[in-house]
């Protein structure tokens, strides 16, 4: 019943919504009952040119032009098998699927049916029923109840076959016409015409008239299926042209890209280097100013020295010695004046971000001001001097060059020429993320595979132990605390946490992944995917889940059915990640090389970095489509654009396997280890 409730719906009138007997279908598939049609015919927004009728579509707005002013098409008119089809669904859904007693009904009211009337064909309740027995004329009419209509349906479509003349049932069979006819055309068209005998409807003869019918009626709807299919075709060879068109696109935007970084490169290269002999010359001046500092300084202390001794000597040798000191000191002031002026006019050059957002460079932007410093804000103020002695003033200098200039621009470890800096940065999505602490996760006999957001400020790992029992454990990301071990009877590989608190995590030696709750982690489901399954994702947009393992990828949809497996490029497929179900990214370890499929297994593309890529480890997708894969080989990340290129790569802990970010994009997790050795997560947030 809900089956056959549902099919009927196609078949409501796109305008009024109501089901309709009489349809007349628009070039957009759309349809419309009589009436309504009617009514936009008679609209003034339609256009009439040599009497043609256009009329659009109230759902998609598109135009259909019919020949007659009656609302028909020449092209269209081969439509009794749908209009039969269309009435005998409508049938089914009113004589079957109406539980209300008719009679109520037409009083306006509402009483479920309990019986029906084959030769009234119509629904009763109990007590209509025993009215419409208790007339003479009506006692013989066959009364079944709804158990028995549903037992046997064909009741219903014996009863219902009505002359399309009269609206009454066929009664009788004409032998002469060999045609089915009710009492009117029996009594009006056939009394005084045929001389044939008219006898009682068979259900074979019935059978043997209506067949050619639905015969006829299977090979409309058969056409109809082909020509869908045709058109469907024809939609995917213009989807793969595009994609085609947007890829060859991407490329060039790519190669233009490349190239105007290669320029921002080398006008950095000529600014800096402009930048540091300025600089330069500046500290040089500076360095004559500090001796010329420093040898007033020895003249000043020898001047302290004489007035100490004359302090016992006569009046008039004090006197002259004083004038000496007065003047010196006179010059002293005259010299460190200009000393503090030198300090005070040391320059600084401030940066923009004006090629970052253009280039993703995260480099340096524009010199935009040169200004002056006082002393306490000046970087240079903090320069060593070592000197012999006093008096020796050429010995060794050493200044300290780590800040050079002031600037504005946030830097990365990574992708910064200054070496100095103490923080490690890590750029995702566009936003710059600093380290915010590290986890020392348990030693000797750990080995974490996974991980993946629990919260905000929780992060969940899988350690599959060297010795001793697989768990689940769960960390307090700000403080790095332990929160709940959780024990596994088997060896997991990878988790994602998916809506509703729940968690999916894979098990290859038993060929299945487990949805577990993230309440009191207790087990849900267990689903069999027939392959070592290692790596599993949840799509960004859409319920889809993918778990990827061997040379498979498998999508399931929100109830973990499964939707289609995939066999793609690849031997040993660990780490899965994908933006939705046609856009979907793995990482081959045995390979060594990343790669992304769309969702009918077509590739996109192969990366492989000159078959420099040490171990494909696990990887995450920002929004803008660009993946983060672990080089478990080494120390790197490599980013690359959703085509494939390399945008860059950034030194991060020591042979990273595992990364994961949060669910509003400001915190990033990198597990970095592996058997035998301390296993360590790296925890960046957000600036």
């Amino acid at each position: 019943m809900e089956r056959t409730s549902n099919l009927l719906k196609l078949f409501r009138c796109a305008t009024c919504e109501k089901p309709f007997r009489k349809v007349e279908t628009l070039h957009c598939l759309h349809s419309l009952c009589k009436k309504c049609l009617k009514e936009k015919i008679k609209e003034k927004e339609n256009c009439k040119s040599n009497s043609e009728i256009i009329v659009r579509c109230p759902l998609c707005s598109y135009t259909t032009t019919f020949d007659n002013l009656d609302g028909t098409k020449n092209d269209w008119e081969k439509s009794a098998p749908v209009q039969q089809v269309i009435k005998a669904l409508y049938d089914i859904e009113y004589w079957l699927d109406s539980p209300v007693c008719m009679s109520c009904s037409n009083r306006g009211q509402i009483t479920l049916s309990m019986f029906w009337c084959f030769d009234c064909v119509d629904h009763f309740c109990t007590s209509c029923q025993n009215i419409h027995s208790s007339f003479p004329v009506l006692n013989k009419h066959k009364i079944y109840s709804l158990d028995d209509l549903k037992k046997d349906p064909s009741l219903v479509t014996k009863a219902t076959e009505l002359c399309f003349k009269h609206n009454l049932r066929y009664t009788k069979l004409c032998s002469e016409r060999e045609s089915v006819c009710c009492d009117f055309c029996l009594s009006l068209d056939h009394i005084d015409v045929c001389k044939g005998e008219h006898g009682n409807i068979q259900n074979e003869i019935v059978s043997t008239l209506v067949k050619p019918k639905v015969t006829k009626l299977y090979e409309s709807f058969k056409k109809m299926l082909e020509t869908l299919h045709s058109q469907k075709k024809q939609t995917s060879d213009v989807e793969s042209e595009i994609e085609k068109f947007f890829k060859e696109e991407q490329i060039k935007a790519d190669e233009k890209s490349q190239n105007l970084k290669k320029r921002v490169f080398e006008s950095t290269d000529v600014l800096m280097a402009n930048s540091y002999k300025i600089t330069f010359y500046k500290l040089q001046e500076m360095e004559k100013r500090i001796m010329a500092l420093k040898r007033m300084k020895s003249i000043l202390k020898n001047a302290v020295d004489i007035v100490s001794a004359l302090r016992g000597g006569s009046d008039t040798r004090y006197f002259l010695e004083v004038k000496k000191v007065k003047q010196v000191l006179s010059n002293a002031v005259i010299t460190l004046s200009e000393g503090e002026e030198g300090f005070r006019n040391t320059f600084s050059i401030t940066f923009v971000n004006s090629l970052e957002t253009f280039c993703k460079l995260n480099h340096f932007g524009n010199i935009t001001e040169a200004c002056s410093l006082q002393k306490h804000e000046n970087p240079l103020c903090g320069t060593r001097i070592k000197c012999g002695s006093d008096d020796n003033i050429s010995g060794d200098r050493e200044f300290a060059l780590s800040n050079r200039w002031v600037s504005e621009l946030n830097l990365c470890s990574a992708q910064t020429r200054d070496a100095s800096l103490t923080s490690k940065t890590f750029q995702f999505d566009g936003k710059l993320f600093t380290l915010s602490n590290s986890i020392k996760l348990e030693t000797g006999y750990s080995h974490v595979t996974g991980c993946d957001w629990k919260s905000e400020n929780e992060i969940i790992f899988l350690d599959q132990k060297v010795q001793g029992t697989a768990e689940i454990c769960v960390y307090d990301a700000l403080d790095g605390n332990l929160k709940k071990k959780i024990s596994l009877d088997q060896k997991p590989y990878d988790i994602s946490v998916i809506p509703n608190n729940k968690c999916v995590i894979t098990f290859p030696k038993e060929m299945e992944f487990r949805v577990y709750s993230l309440t009191d982690y207790s087990l849900h489901k267990k689903v069999s995917v027939g392959l070592k399954c290692h790596g599993v994702c949840h799509c960004m947009t859409g319920l889809i889940t993918v778990v990827a393992g061997e040379d498979k990828l498998v999508l399931f949809d929100k109830n973990f059915e499964m939707v289609r497996k995939l066999t793609v490029k690849g031997v040993d497929i660990r780490y899965v990640s994908a933006y939705n179900n046609n856009l979907i990214f793995y990482s081959d370890l045995q390979n060594n090389r990343v790669c992304s499929v769309m969702g009918n297994g077509d590739a996109r593309f192969d990366y492989k970095n000159d078959d420099k890529l040490k171990g494909a480890a696990g990887l995450i997708l920002d929004e803008s489509k660009n993946v983060y894969v672990c080089e478990k080989g080494a120390n790197f990340i490599h980013v690359l654009s959703k085509s494939g290129i390399l945008i860059r790569k950034i030194e991060v802990c020591n042979h990273p396997t595992s990364l994961s970010v949060s669910k509003n994009k400001k915190k990033l997790c990198i597990v970095g280890g592996g058997r035998h050795v301390t296993n360590m997560a790296d925890i960046y947030i957000s600036l």
